[in-house]
C-alpha cells in the first residue's frame, strides 16, 4: 500500500470513529440545531412584516429571507466547538495512544476534519427541511438542495480552523469554548437577518469582508431566485480563501502540538 492509499485508509477509519463519537452523544447535534431552529421559528413570525421596509426590495416573505441565514448558521454551529473532542482525547491520553500506532499523525487530524463536511451538511439539511415544512421554497429543486448541502459542508471544513487553532495552541477547553462564543457576532453582522442596505455604515464594511455573508447569499439565490453562478462562485472563492488561511494555521498548530 502506497503512502496516499495508507493515508486515505487511516483517515477513513479514524473519520468513522469521529462520526460515531459525535452521533452517540445526542447533545452534540441537538445543541447545534437548537439555536438556529428557535430563531427560524420565532423570528419568522415575530418580524414577518419587516419585509415592508424598502431595503428588502421585492422580497415578500421574511421566512424566505431568514431561512438561508439559519441554514448557514447551522453549519456554523456544527463546527464552532469541533476541536473539543480532540482536546478531550489529548487530555485523557488517548491521543498519545494513537500517536504510538504505526499510522500517520496527519491522518489523525484528517480523521477529525473530514467528518465535519458531513456534519455541517447534515445540520444545514435539517434546518433546510424545517424551512421547507414551514413554507419556504427551493426554486432550484433537488439540484439546489444538494448544492446547498455541499456549500454548507465546505464552509464547515473551512471554518473549523477557528476552533482547532485555539484548541491546539492553548490545550484548554475553557479557552477554546470562550473563543468560539466570541465568533457569534460574525453571523449577526452578516445578511442573515437584514439586507446590507439596512445596516449601519460600519457594519456594512464588516459585512463585505464576512465570508458567512457570501455563503448566505449563495444559499438565498438557490432558494429564492435560481442558479446565480456569480453569487455561488463568489461564495466558493471566499470559502477557499478562508479555508487556506485557517487550515494552514491548523496544520501549523497541530505540528507544534505533536513535535
Amino acid at each position: 500500500m502506497n503512502a496516499i492509499s495508507a493515508f486515505a485508509y487511516e483517515t477513513y477509519f479514524l473519520g468513522l470513529r469521529t462520526t460515531r463519537r459525535w452521533v452517540r452523544v445526542p447533545s452534540n447535534w441537538i445543541s447545534i440545531i437548537f439555536f438556529p431552529l428557535i430563531q427560524l421559528l420565532v423570528f419568522s413570525q415575530l418580524y414577518q412584516d419587516i419585509v415592508q421596509l424598502p431595503g428588502f426590495g421585492e422580497q415578500t416573505s421574511y421566512l424566505a429571507y431568514l431561512a438561508p441565514g439559519q441554514v448557514a448558521f447551522a453549519a456554523f454551529m456544527a463546527v464552532a466547538w469541533s476541536a473539543y473532542g480532540l482536546l478531550i482525547e489529548y487530555r485523557t491520553g488517548y491521543l498519545d495512544k494513537l500517536w504510538a500506532n504505526p499510522i500517520s499523525r496527519w491522518s489523525i487530524l484528517a480523521g477529525e476534519m473530514v467528518p465535519l463536511f458531513f456534519q455541517a451538511a447534515a445540520m444545514a439539511g435539517v434546518l433546510l427541511i424545517v424551512s421547507l415544512l414551514l413554507g419556504a421554497t427551493i426554486v432550484t429543486g433537488v439540484g439546489g438542495f444538494l448544492l446547498i448541502l455541499a456549500l454548507s459542508g465546505a464552509f464547515g471544513v473551512a471554518f473549523a480552523g477557528t476552533s482547532f487553532i485555539p484548541a491546539l495552541l492553548t490545550k484548554s477547553e475553557q479557552a477554546t469554548s470562550s473563543l468560539s462564543l466570541l465568533l457569534f457576532p460574525v453571523v449577526f453582522m452578516s445578511t442573515a437577518f437584514v439586507p446590507e442596505a439596512l445596516m449601519p455604515g460600519w457594519m456594512q464594511v464588516v459585512n463585505r469582508w464576512n465570508p458567512v455573508t457570501y455563503l448566505i447569499e449563495a444559499i438565498r439565490a438557490l432558494m429564492v431566485t435560481g442558479y446565480d453562478w456569480g453569487a455561488i462562485g463568489t461564495s466558493l472563492v471566499a470559502l477557499a480563501i478562508l479555508g487556506v488561511v485557517l487550515q494552514a494555521g491548523t496544520l501549523w498548530a497541530f505540528h507544534r502540538l505533536t513535535r
